[in-house]
């Protein structure tokens, strides 16, 4: 059965904690510390049969692909809070052991897959001459715990995978395989699913810069009663000799799916055009649609550039898809912010959401990447790193209710509504400041314009309230089809411009600018769509100046009446799903 929006179980509060109330939790370092030290990546957790969270870590002592590349495990007994000793699960000895994907079976075993550079090959032939990084080659293996991430299994066993074209074609000719995973495995019916990525080449010295790439699964119909693991069968998928490729460009990779309530597979990728990949099967996995990006319910694709962007199963036909919201085409540091979409399943397929803000650094250079998702109980919370520190975090309730159940936009922070006050001066919250080890700080600090207008003359005024210096904010019609957003404290001054097309004469528009002071952001809502820069740039969104601190002045607010029908001002950054409301109306 698809379950309907009515249907949908409203998300769980989050255990109290007075002084998380008191800070933006989307704020990268409001996060707990998993690891801090040398490299860490892909901060994988499933929940043991003792309610402990077992994680699992690829970790070296110094950068990606060093030699001692290793597969470590940690314990937490307090949700994240606290962390064990890590235990090896491959050691730094080596040879390499790389990306580590868990699996917690009904019976409480946990299986550990992974990459091994089983035959120790010390460099690799690239378009360019040779790689002595060696971490993206080798077999599949796994390891198991049957004392809940305490221990692991002495042996080690292979997983089989079977060669396709982009194999035989990268430069020993199949023999050696390049792959890695990111996808923690999922159990879709009575099988497991394991997620995977095939490289046909490197285009320069270094791996990590893969030329052409594509998609595979491993499929296991009797792991989940089978306890010999030397027994277990694995199929290879999808049929044929190609595997799940872009819809554009050469490049598909970092693979990961979910099960639909009928059994169907859906999964998600990263391209090199900026757009997540996406495609579903039918069969087991045997053959696939053909590859698509995947669309927010408007149909529009949404936008990623070459990182790691995933799908979860959220329970009770809902879905969560971790993104970017930008189409930078490189790796790049367009990994910050962290944007999520819901998901709801309607008719076979998932229709996402306009996305939300999820995490955040200050620094716009921070990249966050390789997550995962936790649901413990009634509550979710969600993994990242930036490869030298991973963290976890709880996700906000009312955020993941607005997604999957999208609220009516209230009178909460109603500032000023032009229908309803006469002109005067207004507060807006000062935007937050962070120095060092002080700040000045409120978890809702921005605030947001909500307008129903009409283009005018070109360059106009639409609503204003500076003084004679210029300080405060205001809002113009920026050529004859975009509207432009300027705020400035007196000292300094930040503006955004809406996309392309925003306008058009003699239509009534609805629109909502939302200033959020966490990440520093200015972005529009029109007519029902957080505006994601179209064709024309590769954001919707704009970042303003970190220092900028209150725009209040004793002005009045002026609103240009022949344009601007109404105007309404709240003393807190909306949420994209209320601003969605509000100019849905």
């Amino acid at each position: 059965m698809v379950t309907t929006p009515e249907t949908i179980p409203p998300s769980p509060q989050l255990p109290d904690d007075p002084q998380r109330a008191r800070s933006d939790v989307r704020l990268l370092t409001e996060g707990s510390l998993i690891q801090s030290d040398g490299y860490c990546d892909q901060p994988y957790v499933v929940i043991a049969a003792d309610g402990a969270w077992v994680c699992v870590v690829t970790s070296s002592d110094d950068h990606e692909g060093d030699p001692s590349q290793r597969i470590i495990s940690r314990r937490s007994t307090d949700h994240g809070a606290t962390w064990t000793d890590p235990v090896d699960v491959e050691p730094r000895e080596g040879p390499e052991a790389s990306w580590a994907v868990p699996l917690v079976l009904p019976s409480g075993r946990i299986y550990v897959f992974y990459t091994y550079n089983s035959t120790n090959l010390r460099e690799v032939i690239t378009d360019v001459g040779t790689s002595p990084r060696v971490d993206t080659l080798g077999d599949m293996v796994f390891r198991y715990s049957d004392d809940h991430g305490r221990t692991w299994s002495d042996q080690r066993y292979t997983v089989p995978m079977r060669a396709f074209d982009i194999d035989r074609r990268n430069p020993y000719g199949g023999e050696v395989l390049f792959w890695w995973s990111v996808g923690k495995p999922e159990i879709v019916g009575d099988a497991v699913y394991i997620s995977a990525s095939k490289v046909g080449g490197f285009r320069e010295e270094r791996l990590g810069f893969q030329r052409t790439s594509e998609g595979f699964v491993v499929r296991s119909e009797n792991i989940l009663t089978e306890t010999d693991p030397s027994a277990i069968t694995w199929t290879t998928l999808p049929d044929g000799d190609v595997g799940l490729r872009a819809p554009q460009g050469e490049v598909a990779e970092e693979h990961k799916l979910v099960g639909l309530s009928d059994g169907s597979l859906y999964c998600t990728y990263r391209t090199e055009v900026g757009y997540v990949g996406a495609a579903y099967s039918r069969d087991s996995g045997r053959t696939w649609t053909e590859p698509d990006f995947a669309r927010y319910a408007t149909g529009r694709p949404i936008k990623n550039p070459r990182a790691a962007t995933f799908v979860w199963d959220c329970g009770g036909g809902r879905y969560l898809l971790w993104h970017h919201n930008n189409s930078n085409t490189w790796f790049g540091t367009y990994r910050n912010p962290v944007w999520v979409s819901g998901g709801l399943e309607r008719n076979g397929v998932i229709e996402w959401s306009e996305p939300e803000i999820a995490l955040y650094a200050d620094d716009p250079q921070t990249s966050m990447s390789y997550p995962d998702l936790i649901h413990d109980g009634e509550c979710f919370w969600v993994t990242e790193t930036q490869k030298s520190t991973a963290r976890v975090h709880p996700l906000a309730p009312d955020l993941l209710d607005g997604l999957w159940n999208p609220p009516a936009l209230g009178s909460e922070g109603l500032l000023f509504d032009s229908c309803a006050s006469v002109a005067h001066s207004i507060e807006l919250p000062r935007l937050q400041l962070r120095r060092g080890n002080w700040r000045i700080e409120d978890a809702r600090a921005g605030f947001s314009f909500q307008l129903s207008l009409t283009a005018g003359e070109p360059d106009r005024i639409l609503a204003e309230q500076r003084d004679p210096a210029g300080q405060g904010w205001v809002l113009r019609q920026a050529g004859a089809d975009r509207v432009q957003l300027t705020l400035c404290d007196g000292r300094r001054e930040s503006s955004w411009t809406s996309d392309p097309g925003t306008l058009e004469a003699g239509r009534r528009t609805q629109l909502v600018a939302i200033v959020d002071g966490g990440p520093k952001l200015i972005m529009f809502v029109a007519d029902g769509r957080l505006q994601d820069g179209g064709a024309d740039r590769a954001q919707g969104w704009g970042r303003f100046d970190s220092d900028l601190r209150g725009v209040t002045t004793a002005a009045p607010v002026e609103i240009n009446e022949s344009t601007v029908e109404r105007l309404r001002i709240y003393d807190r950054p909306l949420r994209v799903s209320e601003a969605v409301a509000g100019t849905n109306e």
